[in-house]
């Protein structure tokens, strides 16, 4: 069934999805639950069972799958995440769920593993907690020698602002380092404009329901934290798409005389 979807869609990628139903190992469900959360908040797409074994990849995607970085389940990870940009769609097709003598032969570490697939999130995380903690550094040392609290908030927002920028582009996002700086500049400052807009937005009215100032503050930024790491990598650090390749570049037509000789 795999094959067949496969053959009828060049530009998709078909994973054989499975059900976790029944006596699913603990391990085997608790990693594809990760994963499956990590890859619908980077990607902003569900896909059932990421780190499924049973794949179809069409010859167009050959090139292109493997010049992607990483091993083991990361690379697996990594060609879900990347497949959208390269200019291929993802494809499920429902398959049964086996497993002999309790999955002992998977090589999946539930630890490990997890935090490999969870690595970009975990790095943006990071960047953000360095870059609050610049500004609050920046502003209390600029409000004490200056007085004058508009500029240090303003002074020390770009400088964090800055920093976050430059760790997202050549260390959170790898690939936004293939996007112009100038690019992915103004795109970033358009993403911090709208953001402060909706945190504005948001605070005003989850306090107007009632809801304490730190309940709604604390809603406030998980939700904007969510939709920051989405924006930022579909579309602030993303590199343009590949072009659609119409056929394999390499691939040409066999005649029978050609088989038998």
């Amino acid at each position: 069934r795999v094959a067949q979807r496969l053959a009828g869609d060049e530009r998709a990628i078909v994973l054989g999805t499975r059900a976790f139903t029944g006596p699913v190992p603990w391990r085997s469900r608790w990693g594809n639950r990760a994963s499956s959360a990590a890859f619908a908040l980077a990607a902003r797409q569900r896909v059932g069972d990421t780190q499924t074994g049973l794949r179809g990849l069409p010859a167009a995607a050959l090139p292109w799958a493997s010049s992607v970085a990483g091993e083991r389940f990361e690379y697996e990870f990594r060609i879900l995440l990347h497949a959208r940009a390269a200019g291929f769609s993802l494809v499920e097709e429902p398959i049964a769920t086996v497993y002999e003598a309790g999955n002992a032969s998977s090589h999946f570490r539930p630890v490990v593993d997890s935090l490999r697939v969870w690595a970009p999130l975990l790095r943006f995380a990071g960047s953000a907690i360095l870059a609050f903690a610049l500004d609050t550094v920046v502003l209390l040392v600029l409000a004490a020698a200056t007085g004058w609290l508009l500029f240090s908030v303003v002074a020390a927002r770009l400088v964090s602002a800055s920093i976050n920028f430059a760790i997202n582009r050549h260390l959170v996002f790898a690939r936004g380092r293939d996007v112009p700086w100038r690019t992915a500049a103004a795109r970033y400052l358009s993403l911090a404009a709208v953001l402060l807009a909706a945190n504005f937005g948001l605070l005003t009215a989850l306090t107007d329901t009632g809801m304490a100032l730190w309940a709604a503050k604390v809603l406030t930024d998980a939700t904007l934290f969510v939709v920051s790491f989405a924006v930022q990598r579909a579309v602030v650090f993303a590199p343009p798409a590949a072009a659609p390749a119409s056929s394999h570049p390499n691939r040409v037509p066999l005649r029978i005389s050609d088989a038998r000789e």
